[in-house]
């Protein structure tokens, strides 16, 4: 079955359960939303086997920030949001690299972004459990470099490849209402599809560096697709 019918299914779910609860009178007027998340991406396809033949397949971890606008003001709910959000996300170290010259050598690889998202909330009362869906368009920056560890305190880049491509996807996910201090505030739990068009990226394990410090490796065509799992706050102002 593929991601996007996973997505619709859970979500469904997720309503059917919300509107189980008794309403209250309380509803979500605010102006702004924010959210901060910890990211949890798992590859997907190609990029998935790319990573597993390296050894270096697995959860990669990070963090999203975003804010959220209900377009009406106060003067009204919404169960739309609009705004946008940062993220990164760490995509492994490789230190399977060829060198002639003596030194700690390795190869980081990271993914950063800037999305523009909308948050759908089908529920706009106080509810305990409140479900949401979110769709997200941007850019995502592919940065791999390689580094020569000189000590535990220092470290230089000796080369750097960006890759920047569109970003894209959706997700569901389900807020559990928190208490005292922050009861205007929910704990999300969420399950996305991230999608970014194919580009060339550097092959794991291909690095090499001779007795000059010139760096060599292999590109490989691919798409870095995951699946995300996110952890987080969201709160309203």
């Amino acid at each position: 079955m593929k991601p996007k019918i996973y997505l619709l299914l859970i979500f469904n779910c997720l309503i059917i359960s919300a509107f189980a609860q008794n309403k209250t009178e309380k509803y979500l007027e605010d102006k702004y939303s924010w959210y901060l998340s910890l990211n949890l991406g798992n590859a997907v396809g190609k990029y998935q086997k790319i990573l597993k033949d390296a050894n270096m397949n697995g959860t990669k971890g990070g963090i999203v920030v975003g804010g959220l606008m209900n377009p009406h003001n106060r003067s009204k709910a919404s169960a739309l949001f609009y705004g946008a959000e940062l993220g990164c996300q760490s995509n492994g170290r490789d230190e399977n690299i060829v060198s002639n010259v003596f030194g700690k050598f390795y190869v980081a690889n990271y993914s950063f972004w800037v999305n523009g998202v909308a948050r759908y909330r089908p529920i706009l009362w106080s509810s305990k459990l409140n479900p949401y869906a979110d769709a997200f368009f941007g850019a995502k920056l592919i940065k791999t470099s390689v580094i020569l560890q000189q000590s535990l305190d220092y470290s230089e880049t000796l080369a750097t490849v960006n890759r920047i491509v569109p970003n894209y996807g959706a997700g569901v996910g389900l807020g559990i209402k928190l208490s005292g201090h922050l009861k205007n505030n929910y704990l999300d739990i969420g399950l996305y599809y991230q999608q970014a068009d194919a580009t060339k990226i550097i092959k794991p394990n291909s690095v090499e560096i001779n007795s000059s410090y010139l760096i060599s490796y292999k590109q490989i065509l691919t798409s870095t697709n995951q699946i995300v799992i996110k952890i987080g706050l969201t709160g309203f102002l």
